[in-house]
């Protein structure tokens, strides 16, 4: 299992609009900075840090149309990589900072903490809805 660290994904919000949430997320198993310009994106990056690290255990399995590919070797890179510290490695975001924290993927969505950094506030989440709400929320307060 991932120390405490590996476990939590610096989520950073540089933009907000009529096209949603652009920012970048960092975590050693997505590599380099994943930027992301919409929140589906941000969520497929984090499915891919949970996946990787394997933790936290999913519930349920995900189903897509057509063949899966096994990833052995890479997923096995990724992993090793998880172990790194993820503490103050991205620059903050323009509009906000969140330290996110899933420690349960039950009933096919995700339950944990979230910490706004500028603000140093933690929120607890029920569901990933939840989770994009209190940073709807944040970046809204933010007002910049």
């Amino acid at each position: 299992m991932a120390d405490a660290a590996a476990k939590k994904i610096q989520v950073c919000i540089d933009a907000c609009g009529c096209g949603g949430l652009k920012g970048r997320a960092y975590h050693p198993a997505l590599g380099p900075l994943a930027r992301f310009s919409d929140i589906n994106q941000l969520w497929s990056n984090l499915e891919e840090v949970f996946n990787a690290i394997e933790y936290p255990a999913a519930s349920t399995k995900c189903r897509a149309f057509g063949r899966k590919k096994q990833d052995s070797k890479g997923n096995k890179e990724r992993q090793a990589m998880a172990q790194e510290k993820t503490a103050g490695i991205c620059p903050a975001g323009k509009k906000a900072t969140f330290i996110v924290q899933v420690m349960y993927r039950q009933n096919a969505t995700w339950q944990g903490q979230v910490v706004w950094s500028e603000k140093n506030e933690t929120r607890q989440f029920r569901s990933a809805l939840e989770l994009v709400k209190l940073i709807d929320s944040a970046v809204e307060e933010s007002g910049l």
